[in-house]
């Protein structure tokens, strides 16, 4: 019967035309959107190795898999979007000081626990579900001779001072959301087992009306289970990792929340700062109070659209949660004046991925290279397109995952507007009287190639790679009227 329902459903959703996808849940900050169709268009490999942030595994959801997305339970043939949403920018450097406040506190109180009851003090802690305050019991084994009831008041009034800490800490996290319609309720808790193979960093799912241990953040996790519409939690990557799975009428939302890097002598604090914070993520799972208007309408093709000022207040999420990976919190980083404020490509629908739209949204500065373009017609030597530009960002230490600072995106797309002239003049001695048009309006066209020499290895790009070595394609540029943006087509010629 419920099958018989679906495919009414898809017939419904057929005469309707195409579906447009969850556009009252693309976050105004969303600092990175995915949009893909279920069970219809795979992403092409032009887009799924552009380098910008992809869809964590811990959302079962495989880099938006057409499959994988109606294994979830997506309604086929609708459009589903994953997006990154940074912290408030405001908060995260105090949430970097009470991060570090916390882990010197800790171990002033670990140091005086193991005083008020010496080598019995780890076995308190153990007996009272504390251990993971105490540093200086991560490594110390259970003594069969100690009391664990003998100096508890004594060992957990000296634990005090570090649970004021923990309720004054909020967690630094990476928020990934995922959201498109259903049409199986219930299907995820009955697929359950056959998702747990998609995340290798290991998951625990807990369901509503089923029981929670006591142990790790199972306060955090029962208190969600508790919120309107979700039907299952999953406690994954021993407490770095939290899933929130959602029903909400005919939306399936799957919200991912991860903490950028901990280290081992910190992974045992994760449950404590997650049961203190129950109302932060009860905040975080909130629909959110602005929208962004997408370059692209999700409904004509698959997309990935990022927004350059937004990722970088990830990479500050990330940089505040260095102390739980044992690491110093570095100094801000500065984004080098660049051209490109957002980037979005998308592969419309129907055309096997072989075309690709770009859009790229402008700074200041790069509306101010924009307008210097003029609509002469372009010489041999491309004078007309401007001067290189072709400075780099620094490199930055590659000992946290940022999802902005000294990736290949940032050098690539972000920068890569200041090297396209350089970029054009190589494609031009390479292949003579190849780009042609104005300033405002060029196109180039190449007989196949693998773009060696071209584009730098280290940018990747394999996708389009091998698309322009199977055969000659061509690439449109201009420039908008208010020099506003920057569009191309790339497409087989």
């Amino acid at each position: 019967m419920r099958r018989w329902a679906a495919i009414s459903l898809l017939g419904m959703t057929a005469a309707c035309g195409p579906d447009p996808g969850p556009l009252e849940w693309i976050d105004a900050r969303a600092a990175v959107v995915h949009c893909t169709s279920s069970g219809r268009d795979r992403m092409p490999p032009v887009l799924l190795d552009l380098p910008a942030p992809s869809p964590p595994t811990g959302l079962y959801a495989r880099a938006l898999d057409p499959m994988a997305l109606n294994d979830l339970g997506y309604q086929r043939d609708t459009v589903a979007c994953a997006m990154l949403t940074p912290a408030e920018t405001e908060t995260v450097t105090a949430d970097a000081a009470t991060l570090a406040n916390l882990l010197e506190v800790r171990e002033r109180a670990g140091a005086e626990a193991i005083r008020a009851a010496g080598p019995c003090a780890c076995d308190v802690v153990n007996g009272a579900g504390m251990r993971g305050l105490v540093p200086q019991c991560l490594d110390r084994p259970t003594q069969p001779t100690c009391d664990p009831e003998k100096d508890r008041e004594a060992v957990l009034a000296a634990l005090e001072p570090a649970l004021d800490a923990v309720a004054n800490t909020r967690p630094p996290l990476l928020h990934w959301r995922v959201v498109g319609k259903t049409d199986r309720e219930g299907w995820f808790t009955e697929r359950q087992g056959t998702l747990l193979a998609r995340h290798e960093g290991g998951s625990t799912i807990y369901v509503r009306g089923q029981a929670v241990p006591l142990r790790d953040n199972g306060e955090l996790i029962r208190a969600l289970l508790d919120e309107d519409g979700v039907v299952a939690v999953a406690h994954q990557d021993s407490g770095r990792g939290l899933l929130v799975v959602r029903e909400l009428g005919a939306r399936l939302v799957l919200d991912h929340f991860a903490y950028p890097a901990v280290g081992p002598r910190e992974l045992p604090l994760l449950a404590f700062i997650d049961n203190a914070n129950v109302e932060r993520y009860r905040s975080l799972l909130a629909k959110p109070a602005s929208t962004r208007k997408l370059t692209f309408d999700p409904a004509k093709g698959n997309l990935i659209e990022v927004d350059v000022t937004r990722l970088a207040e990830v990479d500050a999420v990330v940089e505040a949660a260095a102390p739980l990976a044992g690491k110093a919190v570095a100094p801000p980083r500065e984004l080098l004046p660049r051209r490109i404020e957002r980037v979005a490509v998308q592969a419309p629908f129907g055309k096997q991925g072989a075309v690709l739209e770009v859009q790229a949204e402008l700074t200041d500065e790069g509306k101010a290279w924009a307008n210097l373009l003029t609509n002469s017609q372009l010489s041999p030597t491309l004078d007309e397109l401007g001067e290189d530009d072709p400075t780099l960002p620094v490199a930055v230490r590659s000992d946290l995952p940022y999802a902005l600072a000294g990736t290949a995106f940032e050098s690539s797309v972000v920068y890569g507007l200041e090297q396209v002239t350089g970029l054009m003049k190589q494609v031009e001695m390479r292949y003579p009287s190849s780009v042609q048009g104005t300033a405002r309006g060029w196109s180039f066209a190449m007989p196949p190639s693998d773009l060696s020499g071209l584009v730098s290895e280290a940018a990747r790009f394999e996708g389009l790679r091998k698309a322009f070595e199977a055969k000659g394609y061509g690439v449109e540029v201009s420039v908008s009227e208010g020099s506003e943006r920057l569009r191309a087509t790339i497409a087989p010629k």
